[in-house]
């Protein structure tokens, strides 16, 4: 790993920090390096508050360093426009910071470059595309929402080893381990909303909580295509957190999905986890309607039972949907298998 690698790296763990707070600003995290020592270091805390390089730069400066010289490190280019904070590029600029290096350039087409164009305007020296790969999956929910103007879409799987998520009888607690569980409750947390479908409401009534019930609670939505009434009792609408709770009714085509995405964009939903069950994920794979997704698989092996993707149907194989596996864990007995949308 190079130096710069390095400190991008550093710079990502920063943005992190951020993860669930700053939407519909990205995750951003930045360094400052002088003489080979991290003068300052900061990150984006939440939507409206200071920019990652402001705070590392007044991390810099109230630890009584002269940044004249120094090289600034960040994930994403810096703004330079005014927002709901003024241009980064102006205060780097004004500290005479002499390189800038840059995990990816910024896609909103405020930015796209302009940031970067400034930098080197005023002579200073910019490195672009380090650690790339890495900065697009950080912020992969501002990437979707910038250029797509919908939010970003995961499907989370929980089957069995043969491809199951529930028993025949719909059965499904639990199919996989309660390390699993937890892991899902922690993703949670990143998403805006967790969606289901109506069957899945009332036959395995969950709470679909996050981990952390002192951030911000995620919305639950049931998406449904049936006028039939869900028991009031059911955790959704009885627990504390039920004004959280609201169903939305959609034809079922991928003008009506993609009508519910684009009204739960204006709602400031950016990001959705859709946790089943087998209609749902199968209509979202069949309008090509998600990004990415999370497929939990137990060490179980169940036979007869509910495939997630059951309701798809394709008439020869060249048409079937491919994935990009992008990473795999182990979590005890169980295995995470995370792919990413195909071409």
């Amino acid at each position: 790993m190079s130096i710069d690698e390095k400190y991008i790296h550093l710079c990502l763990k920063l943005a992190a920090k951020g993860n669930g707070k700053t939407l519909p600003n990205p995750l951003v995290g930045s360094v400052i390096v002088k003489n080979n020592e991290i003068i300052g270091k900061g990150y984006h805390k939440c939507f409206g508050g200071s920019h990652a390089e402001i705070n590392a730069i007044n991390d810099a400066l109230k630890k009584g360093h002269n940044l004249k010289g120094a090289v600034l490190y960040v994930n994403l280019e810096p703004c330079c426009h005014f927002g709901k904070t003024p241009p980064c590029t102006d205060e780097i600029i004004k500290q005479k910071i002499k390189k800038v290096v840059i995990g990816m350039k910024d896609p909103n087409p405020i930015m796209n470059g302009k940031g970067i164009k400034k930098l080197l305007q005023a002579g200073i020296k910019v490195n672009v595309g380090i650690r790339e790969k890495d900065c697009k999956e950080l912020n992969k929910i501002y990437i979707k929402n910038i250029k797509n103007k919908l939010p970003y879409v995961t499907l989370k799987i929980a089957q069995s080893v043969d491809g199951k998520i529930s028993l025949i009888n719909n059965e499904s607690k639990w199919i996989t381990n309660s390390e699993s569980r937890k892991y899902v409750k922690e993703l949670r947390n990143n998403y805006d909303a967790i969606l289901i479908g109506h069957n899945t409401a009332l036959i395995d009534n969950p709470s679909l909580l996050p981990s952390n019930l002192t951030r911000k609670i995620p919305f639950r939505i049931i998406l449904s295509d049936i006028p039939e009434k869900l028991p009031i009792t059911h955790k959704l609408f009885s627990d504390e957190f039920n004004d959280k709770t609201f169903i939305l009714f959609s034809d079922i085509n991928k003008k009506g999905y993609t009508k519910i995405l684009r009204t739960l964009y204006s709602m400031n939903i950016y990001s959705v986890l859709v946790e089943g069950g087998a209609f749902i994920f199968s209509k979202f794979m069949e309008y090509g309607l998600y990004d990415d997704i999370y497929i939990f698989q137990s060490n179980k092996i169940i036979g007869r039972g509910i495939s997630p993707f059951e309701m798809l149907s394709i008439k020869n194989l060249k048409m079937s949907n491919k994935l990009k596996l992008e990473n795999y864990k182990n979590i005890k007995d169980d295995l995470l298998i995370y792919y990413k949308k195909g071409n």
